[in-house]
Parts: C-alpha cells; structure tokens; sequence
C-alpha cells in the first residue's frame, strides 16, 4: 500500500481563491508517505439550470496518486454530465 518515510513531511501547502460566490481556502500536507498521493478540487460549474455553482472535493489516494489524479479532473464532468 505505498512506501512511508522515517519521518513525515509537516510542510503545508495552503491555497486560496473567490468568485462572485464564495471565497475559499484549502490546505494539505504529505504526511507519512513518500509522494503526495491526494487531490482536490475546488471549481466553478454551470448547473443544468445555467445558473453557477461551486464544486469542492477531495480524493484520497489510499496508497497511490493516479486515481486520485483522475478524479480530480473528471469528477466534475461525470458527475454533470458534461461532454
């Protein structure tokens, strides 16, 4: 399930952003393991009505960062079914 380090990585990594909607913040930090294997997302949609809408997620990589990844740039557009 993924390599650990002797010790972990406390470093934080903090973003910020804002729309006419919201504003936000997020922070990470790669903890144990030997690569950040989580993603986020925080994003603006056209809901199926035109109006806009924010979209926040965060995907666990359990041990590997590439579904993680996928998730991350997908997720949004499965989940409205957006071409």
């Amino acid at each position: 399930m993924g390599a650990y380090l002797d010790h972990p990585i406390t470093d934080k990594n903090s973003e910020n952003g804002s729309n006419e909607i919201v504003r936000w913040g997020l922070c990470s930090m790669q903890g144990w393991r030997c690569s950040m294997e989580d993603d986020h997302i925080a994003k603006e949609v056209k809901l199926h009505d035109g109006s806009k809408g924010m979209l926040f997620g965060v995907f666990d990589g359990h041990g590997g960062k590439e579904v993680a990844n996928y998730a991350s740039e997908k997720f949004a557009e499965i989940l409205l079914g957006v071409d």
